[in-house]
């Protein structure tokens, strides 16, 4: 039973701190490993929290708190990464910097999450779905 919550916490560990790396790539920002996954961990507890509380909530309540969520991660990784990270030129990233990199982080995770649930969707309505 705990294998599967073992391995939850290692891919969601590993794909969020990736996807972190990948946005300071693309922004030519530099923050450490260290810091990635500290986030990255910060980020999991928060959203297991968040879903425990939601549980037994009607769907528009749980959309309601996820974007919630959403725009406090973007804020707390905008103040987590303004003193952590810097730019192209070696400067601090500040609070603009900190943000502008959790948002490209999440649109990438968006991005790449409907790019994989949208093809999965249409082939098991294809094959699954039972005849007219």
């Amino acid at each position: 039973m705990i294998v599967p919550w073992l391995i939850f916490i290692a891919v969601g560990l590993i794909t969020y701190a990736g996807f972190l790396k990948l946005a300071a790539r693309l922004l030519r920002y530099s923050v450490s490993w260290k810091a990635s996954f500290l986030f990255a961990g910060i980020m999991l507890v928060l959203v297991i929290f968040e879903h425990l509380l939601v549980f037994s909530e009607p769907v528009a309540i749980r959309i309601g708190y996820g974007v919630v969520l959403l725009l406090v991660l973007i804020i707390l990784g905008g103040w987590f990464f303004s003193g952590r990270g810097t730019n192209r030129r070696g400067a601090v990233l500040g609070w603009s910097g900190g943000i502008r990199l959790m948002a490209l982080a999440f649109a990438m995770m968006i991005v790449v999450a409907f790019a994989i649930v949208i093809p999965v969707q249409v082939f098991l309505s294809n094959h699954l779905s039972p005849p007219p």
